[in-house]
């Protein structure tokens, strides 16, 4: 059995589910996460929970009590209720979280979307929720008031000054009430909604996920207070929204940054501030451990390095661990309508998304919904232990979502002997060649071996005679020298079987399209191949 086990599984026999140990109660199950983080504020009102590294504004415990009490009060003398919406489409800087505190304490449900995002996207997740008050950066202001035109919301900047226009140091001035303010009892209990924010959108169009005040108080921390985190994440993506969650009730530093993700920027502020938490998305975790600007001296204030969202080469792990061999380097796997529901730090298991988190559970079903033992691929289905919420304003995804109380998200995966959580592939990307199936994870974890390619998207081009033909996009490493055909050669030397072969053939390319928290989106890379190969 594994050593490294986070958390240990339990594995029924007779009812075939996995099972994590028990989710800790900490919290009455009707406190609403506002009034949980007003009692951590308080009880350590001298440590510092946040630094700005763009202007090295630092703010304490009692500081981000007194801007979230601030605005919390404007939000209250706006009149907003717990059924209304507060909407926040801002890089990250200072007063990002307090205005995300804000609404906890008020219990008004906040709104996150990406400021990247396109137009239409914006003004589809918006017009779900059509928040009264929106929160934006100043060079975004007329973007934003265009597509939020047709319910008109009062729009705040918190950074960049707008004529005309409230901004947020307007909110956070002293206010006579401060003193005595206490956050608003939930109206009817702990599973309210708290938050919104967008599901990744790699099968489609994002949808708008509603957590409700009971799942994000139940969120783990691998933190503690004196520690120092930084992730790159916004809170508009899970992670970015888990860390803050974790950030507020935890009381850790954490370093707030609006550049973009660097080698050359992670591994300066790695320095400046002695992260010791680092969390990335996979495409960062290359950026980084790659990087010839990496080393061990550079890297080794780090005790826990996450990666999030996707896996990374055998070759990519083992340089991690020669950069920081002291450094728990972990996987999980996780979603933003569940959290995360595996965590795995056993690196003798290439591939796998780890062990069940607390008070989760899994199993695995196959086409006809019958539940599969050890060793056997199916859909994973998963129990977050709480009432799930469903997408706002979307009962049909909602209801296809949502079976029996069990989550069903399309991702495909096996258990093996020691319980350890192997992901396929996304049921939804399950390619059909010559009337036999295959997954773009199984070419192009193959492809991945070769140490002239950097990073391979491979997609189903369609073919009028077979069905979908497997082509790679491919991105090579700075002066790499590799033909397609070598390409083509190596897959061949490693699969027999036709149908997964690379029988549409390779193109090169500079990037991959990818969404707003750098997933690659699968249907435009195959629209960028079919393109590149008329």
């Amino acid at each position: 059995m594994p050593t490294k086990a986070v958390f240990p599984t339990f594995y029924n026999k007779e009812t075939k589910i996995w099972s994590g140990p028990p989710r800790a109660t900490m919290y009455d199950h009707n406190a609403s996460i506002g009034q949980i983080v007003f009692n951590s504020l308080r009880c350590w009102p001298t440590n510092v929970i946040q630094i700005t590294d763009d202007d090295g504004t630092v703010l304490t415990n009692a500081d981000m009590l007194a801007y979230a009490t601030r605005i919390a009060l404007f939000f209250k003398s706006e009149g907003l209720t717990q059924d209304d919406h507060v909407g926040i489409i801002a890089n990250s800087s200072t007063f990002v979280i307090p205005v995300a505190t804000a609404c906890f304490f008020q219990a008004t449900p906040f709104h996150a979307v990406n400021y990247s995002r396109e137009p239409t996207i914006i003004k589809g997740l918006y017009s779900v929720t059509k928040p009264k008050i929106l929160f934006v950066d100043g060079p975004d202001y007329e973007r934003i008031k265009e597509v939020t035109k047709e319910w008109s919301p009062k729009l705040i900047t918190l950074t960049g000054k707008v004529e005309g226009v409230t901004s947020i140091e307007d909110l956070v001035k002293p206010h006579p009430a401060e003193k005595i303010y206490v956050p608003a009892a939930l109206a009817t209990g702990g599973d309210q909604t708290a938050v919104v924010l967008c599901s990744s959108g790699t099968a489609g169009l994002p949808k708008a996920v509603a957590l409700s005040h009971r799942h994000i108080a139940s969120t783990n921390s691998l933190c503690i207070s004196t520690d120092v985190v930084y992730t790159s994440a916004t809170i508009d993506w899970m992670t970015g929204f888990s860390i803050t969650v974790m950030n507020l009730t935890c009381g850790f530093t954490r370093i707030i940054s609006n550049k973009i993700f660097s080698a050359e920027s992670a591994l300066y502020l790695l320095q400046k501030y002695k992260v010791n938490c680092l969390a990335m998305a996979p495409w960062q975790a290359y950026e980084l451990y790659t990087s010839p600007l990496a080393t061990p001296e550079k890297l080794e204030t780090l005790k826990m390095s996450f990666v999030i969202g996707g896996w990374i080469s055998l070759a990519l792990l083992r340089r991690a661990q020669e950069l920081m061999p002291r450094t728990y380097i972990m996987f999980s796997y996780g979603t933003t309508e569940t959290g995360v529901v595996t965590i795995n730090i056993d690196h003798s298991l290439e591939c796998s998304v780890g062990r069940v988190a607390p008070g989760m559970k899994i199993k695995i079903i196959d086409e006809d919904g019958q539940q599969l033992g050890v060793n056997q691929t199916g859909e994973v289905l998963i129990d977050i232990g709480l009432k799930w919420e469903g997408y706002l304003a979307n009962p049909e995804d909602t209801l296809a979502t949502i079976q029996n109380g069990w989550i069903n998200l399309g991702d495909l995966g096996y258990f093996d002997e020691d319980n350890n959580l192997y992901l396929v592939d996304r049921k939804k990307d399950l390619l059909k060649y010559k009337s036999k199936h295959y997954w773009p994870n199984e070419i192009e974890q193959i492809i991945a071996e070769l140490p002239e390619v950097e990073h391979v998207c491979v997609v189903g081009v369609r073919d009028a005679r077979y069905g979908d033909a497997a082509g790679a996009l491919i991105i090579k490493k700075e002066g790499a020298e590799i033909t397609g055909q070598q390409i083509i050669d190596h897959v061949a030397q490693r699969v027999v079987v036709d149908y997964k072969q690379l029988n549409a053939g390779v193109i090169f390319v500079d990037h991959f399209p990818k969404n707003a928290n750098g997933k690659v989106m699968r249907s435009l890379a195959r629209e960028v191949f079919e393109e590149t190969t008329k």
